[in-house]
């Protein structure tokens, strides 16, 4: 992966001449890369894996079942990403049905009825679990009154890392459980970031992350036996879209040069 190395640190140093961004990557296969991968910033919809790996425990584990029915609350149904904020009259929804719709679309309104539903000390309680350093749920998606209050969700690269290497290889969930997330990661709809210029030979299982300011991604990449975990976290931007150029680049350089 050395190659990948020089030619991804080429590109951020080229990029770091017009444009503004704290950059954090973590990239683990045959080897590592990692640039600030432990610098704590903030999550987005990365933090969403977590919430999905402590969901799938407590089906694991009995307290809830995949086919459970939720009443959504007016509370918990806000803006930004997903449709379910666009669906008032769906009033009663699956809990797999609101995985999915977190996952797949980053859907907010989903993702803030499964915090409800299981619950921020539970979600902080996984995290320490499986070994994360850096990764807190503090607020639900789209609560700007917390953010103006200096409440948010924060992560860093290899956190991510390791909540990917979870559900694609780890013990802390049944096996079925992981392969279900596994399933959703690869209908991921936002593929125009780390998967967008991997090629064919790849096949991509992605989670993404977005705020002003903020673009993230988070990837576990296959080809054939060999598997790569992928995250990108750039926070401190000026122009959204040029990190989410840049994450585009990096996964094309290292796609091309492993």
């Amino acid at each position: 992966m050395e190659k990948a190395r020089m030619e991804i640190e080429d590109t951020i140093t080229k990029w770091k001449r017009s444009n503004n961004g704290l950059i954090r990557i973590h990239i683990e296969g045959k080897e590592s890369i990692q640039i600030n991968s432990f610098i704590q910033q903030r999550a987005a919809s990365t933090i969403k894996l977590l919430l999905a790996i402590e969901v799938f425990r407590q089906v694991d584990e009995g307290l809830l079942t995949l086919t459970s029915v939720i009443q959504r609350t007016e509370k918990n149904t806000v803006g930004g990403a997903g449709v379910l904020g666009a669906l008032p009259q769906l009033t009663h929804i699956k809990v797999e049905e609101l995985l999915t719709l977190m996952i797949i679309v980053s859907d907010n309104t989903a993702t803030n009825e499964l915090i409800s539903l299981v619950g921020f000390e539970k979600i902080n309680e996984c995290a320490r679990n499986i070994g994360l350093k850096k990764t807190v749920l503090n607020r639900y998606m789209m609560d700007e009154t917390a953010v103006k209050q200096g409440v948010d969700n924060y992560t860093c690269a290899s956190d991510i890392v390791e909540c990917l290497r979870e559900i694609y290889k780890g013990n802390f969930l049944k096996k079925s459980s992981r392969e279900k997330i596994m399933r959703m990661l690869e209908m991921q709809q936002f593929q125009h970031k780390l998967p967008a210029r991997i090629g064919s030979a790849f096949q991509a299982a992605n989670k993404t992350g977005e705020l002003q300011g903020a673009e993230h991604d988070s990837a576990i990449l296959m080809r054939g036996n060999e598997t790569y975990y992928a995250v990108v976290l750039i926070d401190g931007l000026s122009d959204n879209e040029q990190g989410r150029r840049l994450i585009a680049d990096i996964g094309y350089l290292l796609s091309s040069n492993i």
